[in-house]
């Protein structure tokens, strides 16, 4: 033990070296996570300006720097390209499907632009709206069934009113005696109910298409989603 260690000057002194050594470290840690966010926002000019100094070789945590920028450019780059083509082609396959629709509708060509818009609309194929018109009515705009579904898509009394809650149409009367505008039989109204029904049963299976077409033909608790496979395709 030397004479200094039992200086309370020297001791304290000791403590103040310790403690300012202390504040410099945290200061200093601090700090090199600023000065590298610098460095790598600014590091194009920094390598630039090293570029043109005296000194034969640049800074490598520069170069670094900059090679980390260009990396992480080229990878946002090339994401955003990749989102920009997958809803390109989302477009180019709903426009094609929209072509298709129009030309296999022939005669019933009248019905096209409503299918198109509600089957856009409601997030559903035009073609299968097409086809399942075909299977439910064969296009008779004033077809009543057995199970007194009416129009196109052949809709219940019951699901004509829960589609339309509001509606002046309760769907309960003859065919041609009704006049309105949205009265199920009226093309345009019977195709958007049945296409947002339609909808509705596909996002209730999960995105089955053949569960939700025996659920739409019969009703949902007709349908065994236990089985693997389903009437329709």
């Amino acid at each position: 033990m030397t004479a200094n260690d039992n200086n309370p000057t020297y001791a304290g002194g000791q403590k103040t070296a310790r403690s300012n050594r202390k504040r410099r470290t945290v200061a200093v840690n601090l700090w090199k996570p600023l000065a590298y966010l610098l460095m790598f926002v600014f590091s194009p000019f920094l390598l630039i300006s090293d570029c043109f100094r005296k000194k034969k070789r640049v800074n490598n945590e520069v170069v670094f720097a900059f090679s980390l920028m260009l990396t992480l450019a080229m990878l946002f780059t090339a994401t955003c390209i990749w989102v920009s083509q997958s809803q390109n082609k989302k477009a180019f396959a709903l426009i094609g499907n929209f072509a298709a629709t129009q030309e296999q509708l022939g005669e019933n060509l009248a019905f096209s632009q409503d299918i198109s818009y509600y089957a856009l609309k409601y997030n559903i194929d035009p073609l299968l709206v097409y086809a399942l018109i075909d299977q439910e009515s064969k296009f008779d705009r004033f077809a009543v069934s057995d199970q007194n579904a009416k129009g196109l898509m052949q809709l219940t009394p019951s699901t004509w009113q829960e589609m339309n809650p509001n509606g002046v149409c309760d769907a309960t009367h003859d065919r041609y005696q009704c006049h309105e505008t949205e009265c199920v039989f009226c093309p345009g109204a019977n195709i958007a109910a049945g296409t947002r029904y339609l909808s509705q049963l596909v996002e209730r299976f999960d995105g089955e298409v053949g569960f939700a077409l025996e659920a739409y033909n019969a009703g949902s608790a007709t349908v065994d989603t236990s089985r693997d496979e389903h009437i329709y395709p």
